[in-house]
């Protein structure tokens, strides 16, 4: 086998161990079996279990990053709200196509070890860093309001990561509509909950 598809498969049985017994719970004795590789072969591509991980959270955040299009504003072009529209799709679609990892990120903080805390910690930050930037782009581009632009990206993040969970413990983890529920999201942080014409004095 190549060795980038031997360190993908790697990968992938890993995290799916990891999204069904949790990171600790998983050995590297288990990730070998599943991958059907010798023990020596794990090593060749990765120190050790951790090294595994910050990988696979190193990937997913470029997954979301190479997801998020740049709004380009032009009368032939797809409307502003389309294109934001469809980077919300994007990544919610990549989310709920790696369920495993999904549930890694939503369900794995309780009783870590700091270093894995912190690594969890260094992705969000990363995750709300990309929508910073995005919002403050807006903001030149007039599409976003004056704003705090990090409490906004805070929001942004926390908001969707209960979202989400929520869909993990009821449903599965399974999006029956991502489109409407990618609309549902824009909605909200664009228009917020009061009804139109409502404001609070």
């Amino acid at each position: 086998m190549d060795p980038s598809e031997r360190r993908r498969q790697i990968l992938t049985k890993a995290v799916e161990l990891f999204g069904k017994n949790g990171y600790h719970a998983t050995s590297i004795s288990q990730i070998i079996q599943a991958a059907g590789i010798a023990r020596g072969t794990f090593y060749l591509y990765f120190e050790n279990k951790r090294a595994l991980f910050d990988e696979l959270l190193d990937d997913m955040l470029r997954g979301i990053a190479a997801r998020i299009r740049t709004v380009v504003i032009s009368n032939q072009g797809p409307s502003a709200r389309d294109q934001i529209m469809q980077n919300l799709v994007n990544v919610i679609e990549l989310l709920s196509e790696n369920r495993a990892f999904l549930s890694i990120l939503l369900e794995g903080a309780v009783g870590l070890d700091k270093g894995f805390a912190d690594k969890l910690a260094d992705f969000y930050e990363a995750a709300v860093e990309i929508v910073r930037a995005s919002l403050d782009l807006g903001q030149k581009m007039e599409l976003v309001r004056p704003c705090n632009t990090h409490i906004a990206a805070l929001a942004v993040i926390g908001g969707l990561k209960e979202i989400l969970h929520d869909i993990l413990r009821h449903e599965g983890g399974r999006i029956e509509d991502i489109e409407a529920l990618a609309c549902e999201v824009l909605d909200m942080f664009s228009r917020g909950v009061l009804a139109k014409g409502v404001s609070i004095p």
